[in-house]
């Protein structure tokens, strides 16, 4: 039950991230200031802050790609990156739903946009059993050669 719990849940923080990302970029690109006219996107530092949500984003999916992957012919190497790749992902969601609460301002609490309530659904995961913690706890004993329960 652990190692498709852990994936369902990485995959939907995956979703939240990509989700984010999306939100941040559409809104980055349709909104502008009024005395000025210059879009949100003009600004080199939110541009900064939405590549780096893509690329956090994308380094979360790559290992639970690369995790299923390894489940269809397990090895002494798959349980560890089960937990990493829910690891991952989870703190990817919250990573990512940051720098969008950032890059979005103020807009991001209205209901225009559904970045406040992705930054709150992002931290179910880390809540969670196994919490992020746990899973913590769970990898460095998988390193150091302990067992996991």
């Amino acid at each position: 039950m652990l190692p498709w719990f852990s994936i369902g849940t990485a995959g939907m923080s995956n979703g939240l991230c990509s989700a984010a990302v999306e939100a941040t970029a559409k809104h980055m690109s349709e909104t502008a200031f009024e005395h000025t006219g210059a879009r949100l996107r003009d600004l080199p530092q939110l541009r900064a802050r939405l590549a780096e949500m893509s690329a956090r984003a994308t380094q979360a999916r790559a290992l639970l790609g690369y995790t299923v992957g390894e489940l269809e012919k397990p090895n002494d190497f798959t349980p560890l990156y089960v937990l990493e790749a829910r690891l991952s992902s989870i703190q990817a969601a919250i990573d990512v739903t940051d720098l969008a609460m950032k890059a979005c301002g103020g807009a991001a609490f209205s209901k225009q946009l559904p970045v406040e309530r992705l930054f709150r659904d992002a931290r179910a995961g880390w809540v969670m059993a196994p919490t992020a913690d746990h899973l913590q706890d769970f990898i460095g004993k998988a390193l150091t050669g302990l067992p996991l329960f």
